[in-house]
């Protein structure tokens, strides 16, 4: 998620565990901690483009991590105490800042970009599809709570911070099972043999949702508005891409590798570019949640074979796409 969510997380799950009389230190060491994982974006390399996507949410959003980053920043913050002069017990706040670790790992699990919980030991990346990677609406009501609860020092104010934050998630819970079952429901209603299906929200609300389903090697992309019950707003499907089926790559080349580690971060969900065709996008995200135009995706030029492949993006959408979400978000079609 956005790093102001993360660090305030990062505070109230520090705060939380910490003993009163270092709670203004638990909440640096958390702020640090809860921010800390996302130093993955500096991972780049100059001659693989897509390095930066797959060390993104990888071995520093990973559980085996957590106690890590306690201790690093932990580090930093008695560090920075003993510049002043002043003592400070590190055991407690170890507890604290591996807390906020915790909390900015489990938090990216909620989204849908999916994040390598379980490195070293596993590769899969994990998601849960409840949330956008921006939420206002989850975001600001803790603002004002986590900053009550530095300035008085006050466990509670930070528990109702984290209420909050599982109070939101619960009905995240419940519009992603809601418009899980309309998916489902209008499948099997036109005969489909559903192979797998995820449903994720709309950029930034939890009223419009993606759902995905694959049948038939087509993905049918369907748009959602979750307000009591699911209103169908918009449908479309394509072609699914498998990376076996580009036979004008050849396997054993690094075109064919790329396509591969891409096939593997957008969890197959691959299609051509309906105005690009030699782009190779990630239908997971669109520039609209009732289109197939994805937000990225790889170039595909068989022509180069053995050089990495670059990354397309059209981050830049149309000029109309944010009053149409928010046409959908208000009153539908």
């Amino acid at each position: 998620m956005d790093p102001l969510t993360h660090g305030l997380l990062g505070m109230a799950a520090a705060v939380c565990v910490a003993p009163r009389e270092l709670r203004r230190q638990a909440a640096v060491a958390g702020f640090f901690a809860g921010e800390f994982p996302d130093l993955d974006v500096l991972l780049r390399s100059d001659t693989d483009p897509l390095f930066s996507l797959a060390m993104h949410r990888h071995f520093t959003h990973s559980l085996a991590m957590v106690p890590v980053i306690g201790v690093l920043m932990t580090g930093l913050v008695v560090s920075w105490q003993r510049w002043r002069g002043r003592a400070t017990a590190a055991a407690p706040l170890v507890i604290a800042a591996s807390a906020a670790a915790f909390s900015h790992a489990f938090c990216d699990v909620w989204t849908s970009y999916g994040t390598r919980w379980f490195w070293p030991f596993s590769q899969e990346r994990v998601s849960w599809d409840l949330i956008s990677v921006i939420d206002p609406l989850f975001t600001l009501p803790l603002l004002p709570l986590v900053v009550i609860g530095i300035v008085k020092r006050s466990r509670l104010w930070m528990v109702s911070a984290l209420c909050w934050g599982a109070f939101y998630l619960s009905i995240c819970t419940w519009q992603n099972h809601q418009v899980m079952l309309a998916a489902r429901g209008l499948a099997e209603s036109r005969g489909h043999v559903i192979q797998r299906i995820t449903v994720k929200p709309s950029f930034a609300n939890i009223i419009v949702w993606r759902a995905l389903y694959e049948a038939n090697g087509n993905a049918y992309v369907l748009c959602y508005r979750a307000v009591g019950k699911p209103e169908l707003l918009g449908e479309t499907q394509v072609a699914l891409v498998r990376p076996e089926q580009i036979t004008q790559v050849s396997s054993d080349t690094v075109l064919a590798e790329d396509i591969r580690r891409f096939a593997h971060f957008s969890d197959g969900w691959l299609a051509w570019h309906p105005e690009r065709t030699d782009v190779l996008g990630d239908l997971r995200y669109a520039q609209r949640p009732d289109a197939i135009s994805p937000l990225w995706g790889i170039v595909v030029d068989p022509t180069r074979p053995d050089q990495h492949t670059p990354l397309a993006s059209f981050r830049r959408t149309r000029d109309d796409s944010w009053s149409l979400l928010w046409q959908m978000i208000r009153v539908g079609n």
